[in-house]
C-alpha cells in the first residue's frame, strides 16, 4: 500500500474561491430542488402504499423481438 502525503500543498486564492463557489452552488441546489423532489416522490409512494396500490410503471415494453436487429429495417429502408 502506498502512502501519499500532501504536506505543504496549498491552493491559490482563486482555487479556494472556486472550490467555495462550487460547494455553495452544490449545497444550494441539493437543498432546494433535489430535496423537494425526493420528498414529494417518497410522500406519493407512501400514499400509494397505504391505499394498497402497486407502484406506477414508468417503463413499458413496446414490442419484443428476438435476434439481432437489422440496421436497414431500423432506418426504414
Amino acid at each position: 500500500m502506498r502512502t501519499v502525503c500532501f504536506h505543504g500543498t496549498q491552493l491559490s486564492a482563486g482555487q479556494r474561491r472556486q472550490i467555495d463557489f462550487q460547494n455553495l452552488a452544490r449545497k444550494a441546489f441539493l437543498s432546494n430542488v433535489l430535496t423537494e423532489s425526493v420528498e414529494l416522490t417518497l410522500n406519493m409512494l407512501e400514499l400509494r402504499k397505504q391505499q394498497g396500490l402497486k407502484p406506477e410503471r414508468i417503463w413499458s415494453l413496446d414490442r419484443e423481438e428476438s435476434g439481432t436487429p437489422c440496421f436497414a429495417d431500423w432506418m426504414g429502408f
